[in-house]
């Protein structure tokens, strides 16, 4: 059967109208993924370094948790020492009083005949009870002391596990935000990504810093290009916070291992009273540097680049240490 010219046109005028249509659906698509920019992946690897410093404080009450468990488990052992040496006594004594006197101390006074012997006697049973009494007290309390620190030890215990635990669902957010930090990163082109993968590891100045100071700045210049790793604090790989301890570490002062404590260990100033050594950090507490002078930082910035230069601006809180 043959198609007449103008149903042939209706068809192709249908069809066409179907193309257009599906072109129409289609082209939105293709647009949902905007393009995306340097400070996209900056900001992707930022999320990642937030929980990075989440992590190191987490470690650090690991160490203290652990610390104050090593430390109870050493007063236990001590106490048990007493513990014991208190209960063989007052079990000796029991048993050496039931050879001596099965019916009791007393009962074989009440037997004597000699009435200076039984008086005399029957003071000795009362110091003696009284002295077992005040050794079955200490008893008591040993044992309570004892039950007391045991249960401590397991609730720190119970703690111990439970920071481990978190520590180790934010460590697979790590890297879940570092593998999309990448995957944003890969879209980039070419010379974008050779870019922002790029430090600065120069210096055209030197930085006017004097006493302690001078040695935490020299410190941190001296890691310049060593890489950037989560959780790094030396010697050779670094994440910022962990660069910044070992820092003023090596100028003989100790600043804790976290951003915002190491912020409140210094006095708080302004940035425009910043000088060469100063901390400065972002600030929601998330990133940390040292001043050098002359509106720069050393830092170390993410995976994929290494300890380098940068500019003051972003930081926006600074502290004075040492």
């Amino acid at each position: 059967m043959r198609m007449s010219r103008s149903s042939a046109r209706r068809g192709i005028t249908a069809a066409a109208a179907i193309a257009l249509t599906g072109a129409l659906f289609t082209i939105p698509s293709a647009q949902a993924a905007p393009d995306v920019t340097k400070k996209d992946v900056e900001r992707a690897f930022h999320e990642a370094e937030t929980i990075n410093e989440q992590v190191n404080a987490i470690g650090v009450r690991v160490k203290q948790t652990q610390a104050e468990i090593d430390d109870i488990s050493a007063d236990i052992k001590h106490d048990l020492v007493a513990y014991n040496a208190q209960k063989d006594e007052l079990s000796g004594a029991i048993v050496q009083q039931q050879m001596d006197a099965p019916l009791g101390p007393t009962a074989n006074l009440l037997g004597s005949s000699n009435p200076e012997e039984l008086l005399d006697g029957l003071g000795a049973v009362q110091a003696l009870n009284s002295t077992r009494a005040d050794a079955l007290a200490q008893f008591a309390d040993s044992s309570t002391a004892l039950k007391n620190r045991r249960a401590q030890l397991e609730d720190r215990r119970k703690d111990l596990a439970a920071a481990k635990k978190d520590a180790d669902g934010k460590r697979a957010k790590i890297q879940k935000k570092y593998q999309n930090a990448k995957a944003e990163l890969a879209r980039l082109n070419a010379a974008d990504q050779a870019s922002l993968n790029s430090s600065d590891t120069n210096l055209d100045f030197n930085p006017s810093a004097s006493g302690r100071a001078k040695a935490a700045v020299a410190f941190a210049l001296a890691q310049l290009g060593e890489p950037y790793v989560y959780g790094g604090a030396g010697p050779s790989s670094w994440d910022c916070s962990g660069l910044m301890m070992k820092a003023w570490a090596a100028a003989g002062v100790t600043i804790p291992r976290v951003v915002g404590p190491q912020m409140s260990a210094g006095k708080r100033i302004s940035l425009s009273q910043v000088q060469p050594g100063d901390l400065v950090a972002y600030g929601d507490m998330s990133h940390i540097g040292m001043a050098l002078g002359n509106g720069k930082v050393v830092h170390a910035p993410r995976p994929g680049k290494s300890v380098e230069i940068t500019s003051l601006s972003g930081f926006t809180v600074a502290a004075r240490v040492g």
